[in-house]
Parts: C-alpha cells; sequence; structure tokens
C-alpha cells in the first residue's frame, strides 16, 4: 500500500519473545475452541485468551472483537471471532480480518503479533493468507486530501507466530503474495477516490507513466490527433466538451515473451460524468468520480501481474475522457463514425462509455490481436437493478472464457453472473438514421443493451468479455472486508484469472 491508508507488513517469527503491543488471537466461536488449542496461546497472555473464553466473550458474529490486557509478554489481547466453524470460508476470515485492522488502526496500535494457530486448524485453503488480505484491506484509508493531525497510524508491523516450528515459514510466500495482490486492490481504490480536480484524462495518463516505470512496462499514450488520426470519434466526441482532450492510454507487460497468447484488458475511465446534454441529476453527483475505475482496475491489474511476475503477457488499454457540458460538447441526435467504420446515433449523451469502448475495442484487436479480450467499466445502472451489489454482470461472445472468469471470479468472491446476449435485443439498438444507436432510450435490459453495442465492436473470432461493475466499483454501505467507499473489484478476480492462464 501507499500513503494512503493503514499499512501493514508481515514477518514471520517461529519462536523467541513476541514482539508486539497486542496479541491478535482469531478462534472459531462454534463449535467452541478445544482446551488444547487454546492452551497453546494462554503462555504468551497470561491465559487471558481462557479468562475471556470462561465470560463467554467470543461470540457467533463473524469479527466481533473482545479486548482484554494482562501481565504476559503482549500486554493486550484481541479475540477475533470467526464465527460458525461449518459455515467459516475465505470471506469470513478476511472480513474477520478486516475487522480488526480497523480496530487495530482505530487504536493506534503500532505492532501486533498474530496468532495463527486458530486459522491453520480451520477447514479453509491457505488461511493465514486470507487474514493478511483482509486486514490490508480492512486498513485502507484514503488519506491524501487530510490534515496530517487526522491521520491514523499509517504502519503497523505484525509479527505471524504458530505452536509448531518450521509453520510460519511454509506460509510467508502465499502472505506475501496476498499482501501484494491487496496493494493493488488499495492502489486502484485510492486512484479511484481522487477528485475530477485531481485526476483527468492528462493526470491519468501521467499517473500510469509513474506506474510503468516503477515496474518496468511498457507505456504509451495516444493524444487528440492520434485518435483523430485514427478515426476514434467516438472516445473524442465523449470528451470534446471538457478542458482535457481525450487520450488512450496503453500499458504492456510480457511475463511470456515467447508465447503467443496476449490478453488485452480495457478499461473505462470517465474521469467525472456530468452525464453530458442528457445531464445527471443533483443527487449523488460528486460519486461521479468513481465512473473512472475500470480504467483504475486494468492498473491495479497490471501492477499486481507485473509484481508478482507472472508468467503471461497482458496489455492494458484505458479509454479516458471526461464527459463535460460545454459548447464543444456532442449532443443526442448527432451521428458519429467510430474507428470500425460503424455510425453510432446518439440517443442519449450519458451512455458515453460504450462509446469510448467501442473504438477502444476495435483498436484492441486491429492493433494487438488478443487471444483474450476483456473489458471492465462501470457502465449502466441497470445492472444493479438486475443483481444488486453483490455480482458484477458478465456478457460474452465465448464460453470458455466467461466460465474462467466467473471460476475466478468464484475463488476470490468477486462474483459475476452471466447474461444473455441474444439477437433479439438487436431490435432494442436499431436506428433510423445510422448503423445503430447507443441507447434504446428506455432501462428495459438496460445492461444487456450495454452488453450488446459492444458485441457490435468485436469479431466473431476474438474471445470476448464485457464486466460491468456499476453497482459493485464503490459502496456507500460495504460490510465487506473493503467496507464504505471504492472495493477495486475486479482486480483480484483478473489477477487469478491470468494466474490460472500463466504458462
Amino acid at each position: 500500500m501507499n500513503a494512503n491508508g493503514t499499512l501493514f507488513t508481515f514477518r514471520p517469527a517461529d519462536k523467541g519473545r513476541p514482539q508486539g503491543n497486542l496479541l491478535l488471537v482469531p478462534l472459531i466461536a462454534k463449535p467452541q475452541p478445544p482446551m488444547e488449542l487454546v492452551a497453546r496461546v494462554d503462555h504468551l497472555c497470561d491465559n487471558a485468551v481462557s479468562a475471556l473464553l470462561t465470560v463467554n466473550a467470543l461470540r457467533e458474529e463473524v469479527g466481533h472483537l473482545s479486548h482484554t490486557t494482562h501481565a504476559g509478554p503482549c500486554p493486550r489481547v484481541l479475540l477475533v471471532s470467526l464465527g460458525d466453524g461449518q459455515k467459516l470460508g475465505p470471506a469470513e476470515i478476511r472480513t474477520a480480518a478486516a475487522t480488526a485492522a480497523r480496530w487495530l488502526a482505530t487504536e493506534r496500535i503500532e505492532s501486533a503479533v498474530l496468532w495463527v494457530d486458530g486459522l491453520t486448524a480451520a477447514n479453509v485453503e491457505n488461511p493465514v493468507a486470507e487474514w493478511a488480505l483482509g486486514m490490508c484491506l480492512g486498513g485502507f484509508r484514503f488519506l491524501t486530501h487530510k490534515r496530517p493531525d487526522e491521520k491514523l497510524a499509517s504502519r503497523i508491523a505484525v509479527e505471524i507466530r504458530a505452536s509448531e516450528p518450521g509453520v510460519v515459514t511454509r506460509l510467508m510466500p502465499r502472505v506475501r503474495e496476498a499482501a501484494i495482490e491487496a496493494d493493488a486492490v488499495n492502489y486502484t481504490r485510492a486512484l479511484a477516490h481522487e477528485p475530477a480536480n485531481v485526476i483527468n484524462p492528462a493526470t491519468l495518463a501521467r499517473r500510469a507513466r509513474d506506474l510503468a516505470r516503477e515496474l518496468g512496462l511498457r507505456c504509451s499514450v495516444l493524444s487528440a490527433p492520434q485518435l483523430r488520426r485514427l478515426g476514434m470519434n467516438g472516445l473524442l466526441a465523449v470528451g470534446a466538451g471538457a478542458a482535457h482532450p481525450a487520450c488512450l492510454i496503453q500499458l504492456e507487460y510480457r511475463g511470456a515473451p515467447r508465447a503467443r497468447a496476449t490478453t488485452v484488458l480495457v478499461g473505462k475511465a470517465v474521469t467525472f460524468d456530468t452525464g453530458g446534454y442528457s445531464i445527471k441529476q443533483a443527487q449523488g453527483l460528486e460519486a461521479l468520480k468513481f465512473d473512472k475505475t475500470g480504467g483504475a482496475t486494468v492498473l491495479g491489474v497490471l501492477k499486481a501481474v507485473a509484481t508478482l511476475k507472472l508468467k503471461c503477457n497482458v496489455v492494458g488499454l484505458i479509454a479516458a475522457a471526461e464527459n463535460a457540458i460545454s459548447a464543444h460538447a456532442y449532443r443526442p441526435g448527432d451521428i458519429l463514425r467510430l474507428m470500425s467504420g460503424k455510425t453510432v446515433e446518439v440517443i442519449s449523451t450519458d451512455a458515453e462509455g460504450r462509446l469510448m469502448l467501442a473504438d477502444a475495442l476495435w483498436y484492441a484487436q486491429e492493433k494487438l490481436r488478443p487471444t483474450a479480450l476483456i473489458d471492465i467499466a462501470t457502465l449502466t445502472g441497470g445492472v444493479g437493478i438486475a443483481l444488486g451489489n453483490v455480482a458484477a454482470g458478465i456478457l460474452g461472445n465465448d464460453d470458455t472464457l466467461a466460465a474462467e472468469l466467473g471460476e475466478a471470479g468464484r475463488r476470490v468472491h468477486e462474483r459475476l453472473w452471466r447474461l444473455p446476449l441474444w439477437d433479439d435485443y438487436k431490435e432494442l439498438i436499431k436506428s433510423t438514421d445510422a448503423d445503430i444507436k447507443n441507447s434504446a432510450g428506455k432501462r428495459d435490459a438496460h445492461c444487456i443493451v450495454g452488453g450488446i453495442f459492444l458485441k457490435e465492436f468485436v469479431r466473431d473470432n476474438t474471445p470476448w468479455a464485457h464486466l460491468d461493475i456499476a453497482a459493485v466499483a464503490h459502496l456507500e454501505n460495504g460490510k465487506g472486508p473493503t467496507g464504505k467507499g471504492a472495493t477495486g473489484f475486479g482486480v483480484r478476480l483478473l489477477v487469478e484469472f491470468l494466474r490460472r492462464r500463466s504458462t
């Protein structure tokens, strides 16, 4: 993580005196932990865990906290409930860890000892790595624009300790990978939170170049004149009303240079979306800074993949524009000829993301020849009506690709639900005066209409998937590890997908 939030660092410790201000003890509440398990930790805390269990301090609510002080090596103990062991999975572990992380940050704890026997006893794959991930996600704070005296603790060292020698050494590689993934997710979240007066297409391109230099990636940016020569009039039209012109950002990671397979990730980055002349309502307008989250997700994925050194080839394309209103802005009724040569009648200037993505998808196929093409975007409010905020929508033309993405999402608890792209839906985007129109002009099949429009710009022989993350990219009442605000949804999903495709 960067300065935006609580930075948890993890170090191994199989033996010796614990080095921390607080002993962190995750335990399953049901059935009650066996006494031999509790006895292993009691010697570190002068029997404080047994004392807490005696007064029924371990409740079944996942993430319930019980705190006490004692005279042992660590002066404080925090007992963290993992809930019902029969219902325990990675998501519950991450939630419990995130709750503990927020408490540590609020209490300004500088160092902690994580006793992992209660985690390793659980029937969950890589439970300690999941805990580390949850702590890093839960500890995130966006603090860039806060006064220094309002900031919480910025660095908390966590010593990982187990009863059996050698256990921690075996756990650490996965813990480090989890911390890298969390760092990438939190990078995306911090970028998503930046306001429009800080992040516009030009400054987003600058952030991408900075990331490329840090990671050794290739980066190029197509400016408005270059986009014009390529005929990318959809992307240009969306940004025409803003002070900062649109651009197309490209980053390349070649982790398997001898392999032909290349995955191209295309992200929508509307740095602020007024809706254009199809103007949005004032209520909630400030949250439209999050309309760049698809592009931020692509940057986060590249950050993780490069740091993990996955053996795969990935190109990230970010279509960046600000959808503003001015004398130069595009209008409802305009007809645009996009890069593919297809003409589009603009029904709504608030259906802008698909115009940007259409050009970026076509560019990807013309210039990069992807073996898998995936776009990720906060595209439609309709996906939230269909699925709520517990899953993102996935649409595409390739069953294998959709299934692989769905499985990756299942494994990291960033769930996808596939929606159809039947030809029947094409009727909704038929235009009298152009080849197609950018909106049906009504809410029917809103999310699917976005997908069916994009499908018009994807060749049949290109495996393609569209992820609509509009309802999950940021949450006002998030109860998971990321809590309120930007979630970074899609980073871990796509990293898992690429990991499983790596050579």
